[in-house]
């Protein structure tokens, strides 16, 4: 049985790792974790290496850099996403901006499930990094007109008409950045310079970063603790108003649980579909008695799509099926947070982000009210849910938990 639902974008091969072209596809959890966690590779991904060559003479942020560099800025920010502060001090703020978020679902009776799961992402990140002196709405706007974009995430222009589409692509993607930088980030540093606070512009502020450095670093934040999470939220809530046998236990299970439950839905559907390294070395690699040769310069593709769907460690890999066994090793969600050195800092965060939105939402008794629309983002090779909306369920309605 196929649960999955945003299946664009996966390659379906069968075949755990093949040369095409000047580079490699991976398709094995085992084969990904590998080169995720191998010192001779470079971040390669969400136009990386665009990145890093425009900001010659700037720190790269923390998405983008490597090596001593990343290690470094990894440690540093640590203590803004460890378990114990992410339980503690953020919970709370989560209770509280779900509660505030769903109350347009109380006085109207529905709501589009993207559009609030969005305010509510954007509200949560803005506190950890330290933009939340203006509204979330039009941030949240602001932000997805930023991140709305049609090209390969490692392609380079290779000639003078590539070169024109290219310029062109990043002079109209640099106006929303500009409108970010100033409307968002501009105000948010203005007031830690002169009151410090317990958040990430702060701590950049105290390393002497930029403004320009600082708005870099706050749109890779903004990426990954906002509109990835915005999509999550929309795509777990999904599969839970399908499965009514999931839904009732999630409504009625603990913490752990709902975890497993989550982290299967993201394993299932990965909001980042597509991983790249860059080898700087050769690298050797071995899967199944097998040893295959990256050459230096070769770029590595891993479809988490398929990594997470890998027979090989999954029993019933295209369902949710949270009380699996999992080899020894095997994170419940595959690949979905990456791995290695790039693992997702904010992980934690996410999962926890979404357990309290989804639990608020469904103590309410909801319906599906219409029947949402995917679209792919091609710069995660990921998934947007559009159009999703759901009320306030009828007293005594079937499948409609009360």
């Amino acid at each position: 049985m196929d649960q999955r639902k945003a299946t664009d974008g996966e390659w379906n091969t069968g075949i755990p790792i093949e040369r095409v072209g000047d580079g490699w596809r991976i398709s094995s959890l085992n084969l990904a974790r590998q080169v995720l966690r191998n010192q001779k590779t470079l971040q390669a991904g969400f136009r990386a290496e665009q990145v890093r060559a425009g900001l010659r003479k700037s720190r790269h942020p923390v998405l983008f850099a490597d090596g001593p560099e990343h290690r470094r800025q990894r440690s540093m920010i640590a203590r803004f996403f460890a378990p114990t502060t992410v339980d503690t001090t953020y919970r709370e703020l989560m209770d509280r901006y779900a509660k505030e978020t769903l109350a347009e679902l109380d006085r109207t009776g529905s709501l589009d499930l993207g559009e609030a799961a969005m305010g509510y992402s954007v509200r949560v990140a803005a506190h950890i990094v330290g933009v939340d002196g203006t509204d979330p709405d039009a941030m949240g706007k602001r932000l997805m007109k930023l991140f709305a974009n049609d090209g390969d995430p490692t392609a380079a222009p290779r000639n003078a008409v590539d070169k024109v589409r290219f310029a062109v692509r990043s002079t109209l993607s640099n106006l929303p950045v500009v409108t970010f930088t100033w409307h968002d980030v501009r105000p948010a540093v203005k007031v830690r310079k002169k009151e410090r606070r317990e958040d990430v512009i702060s701590h950049l502020l105290d390393q002497n970063y930029t403004l320009a450095e600082i708005a870099t670093e706050c749109l890779t934040y903004a990426a990954a603790g906002m509109v990835t999470t915005r999509e999550f939220i929309a795509m777990a809530a999904w599969h839970l108003l399908d499965n009514p046998p999931l839904l009732e236990r999630f409504t009625v299970a603990g913490k752990g649980e709902r975890y497993a439950m989550l982290h299967d839905i993201l394993r299932l559907e990965p909001v980042v579909g597509l991983l790249y390294r860059r080898a700087t070395e050769d690298i050797e690699l071995e899967h199944e008695g097998q040893s295959y040769t990256i050459h230096a310069g070769d770029m590595i593709s891993m479809s988490i799509k398929d990594t997470n769907v890998d027979t090989e460690v999954f029993d019933q890999p295209r369902a949710v099926c949270p009380e699996r066994k999992l080899p020894r090793g095997t994170r419940p969600e595959g690949g979905a947070f990456g791995d290695g050195a790039h693992r997702c800092p904010g992980h934690f965060v996410a999962i926890q982000e979404t357990d309290v939105f989804l639990r608020e939402l469904f103590n309410r008794g909801i319906e599906k009210l219409s029947e949402p629309e995917l679209f792919t983002d091609a710069l995660i090779a990921g998934y947007r849910v559009e159009g999703l909306r759901v009320g306030l369920a009828s007293a005594g309605q079937s499948g409609v938990l009360k």
